[in-house]
Order: structure tokens, then sequence, then C-alpha cells
């Protein structure tokens, strides 16, 4: 699962300790007090739109890693692999939508 910081919405590392650092603004504290979501906001940070793009796709990618495994160990199903599948893809869709969106403003 994704994790953003409660602070500055900077995308954290995911780790097995319950602690949580932002590396971004230093914030630090429990996993309980991280964001599962970027929060929206008025104010369009594009550097922070595509770390926040780049950790959930990279979250949907493990997923999908994940679901293939279980399917290879006789533990998931095709219906599961598919909609893994269909997720990552429209995580691709998403992410080029966002870099031609930026390409195309002055910023």
């Amino acid at each position: 699962m994704s994790e953003f910081c409660p602070r500055c919405t900077a995308p954290l590392e995911f780790a097995q300790d319950p602690a949580r650092l932002c590396e971004v603004c230093g914030w630090f504290g429990d996993w309980t007090e991280v964001l599962n979501t970027p929060p929206k906001s008025d104010v369009f940070n594009p550097v922070l739109a595509v770390a926040q793009a780049l950790v959930l796709f990279r979250d949907i990618c493990r997923k999908e890693l994940i679901a293939e495994r279980l399917y290879d160990a006789g533990q998931g199903t095709e219906k599961e692999i598919r909609q893994v599948a269909i997720a990552r893809r429209d995580a691709t869709n998403a992410l080029i939508e966002l870099f031609v969106t930026l390409r195309g403003r002055n910023l």
C-alpha cells in the first residue's frame, strides 16, 4: 500500500518498521498517522504530482508481481491476475496523460 506524508504529502517509502520518516520535510511519526491516498490540493505542484504518480504505479506493479507469483504457485486465479493487470494498464494510461499535460504547460 502506498503511504504519503501527512505534513507535505510526499510519497513515503514502505517499511516493515511501524515508524515512518519523510525525507522531504523531515516529518517522523507512526504508520497510523500517514495518509493512504494523496490529498487533493488547490495548488498544483508538478514535481509532487509526478512523484506521487510514480509511487502509485510502483505499488501497482509490485501487486501485479505478487499476484503472478501466487498464480504460478497455484494460490491465485486468472480473474485476480486480470484485475491487477487492468489496474496496472489504467495507471499507465494515467501516467501518460499526466506527462502529456505537464509537457504542454509552461512550468
